[in-house]
């Protein structure tokens, strides 16, 4: 049996779908006969209590499996789907990362700035290279935690840092 749960355009009601075999759906505690049939890669003939349907499926973006626009007889329906694995790896990675994207970058460790690759008031994108941190040498590279803007540097090249001082503050 594989749980799911199905949000239908933006509803404040999310419904219940429990696949108990190949041919029983369970929606919302009515259960229900279907049969499944794919016609091609993104369209589907779908059977449920002796009626027929053809739906087509389109992905809403490639980093996401959960979201679809799903279009039967006519009507465009966006579609937000979720498995129980979903819910909790979402649960717990909200849990981990609030309070993450903060607005000033702290040294992990002691070391030396060797470079820093910004300026005040540029934009940064998720990932780019903001400075380079000597450490036990080894140079490390501090990225930016999310899309964010260089508010104030508070440190030079060329100058020791200890664990944990305030190095950049930024603009979320």
């Amino acid at each position: 049996m594989s749980k799911h749960f199905i949000n239908i355009d933006s509803s404040a009601e999310t419904r219940e779908v429990n696949l108990t075999d190949g041919c029983t759906v369970t929606i919302d505690g009515n259960e229900h006969s279907y049969e499944q049939k794919f016609i091609t890669d993104n369209t589907i003939l779908l059977r449920i209590d002796n009626q027929n349907f053809i739906i087509k499926a389109e992905k809403e973006s490639d980093d996401n499996n959960t979201e679809f626009t799903l279009v039967c007889q006519s009507q465009s329906y966006n579609v937000v789907c979720k498995s129980e694995l979903d819910l909790l790896v979402e649960k717990f990675s909200a849990g981990r990362s609030a309070g993450k994207i903060k607005n000033e970058l702290v040294s992990p460790m002691p070391g030396a700035i060797v470079k820093i690759n910004v300026e005040e008031g540029q934009s940064l994108k998720k990932g780019d290279v903001i400075l380079v941190l000597e450490a036990m040498k080894m140079e490390n590279e501090l990225r930016a935690a999310g899309d964010c803007v260089v508010q104030k540097i508070l440190v030079e090249e060329k100058t020791s840092v200890d664990k944990n001082q305030v190095l950049i503050k930024f603009e979320i």
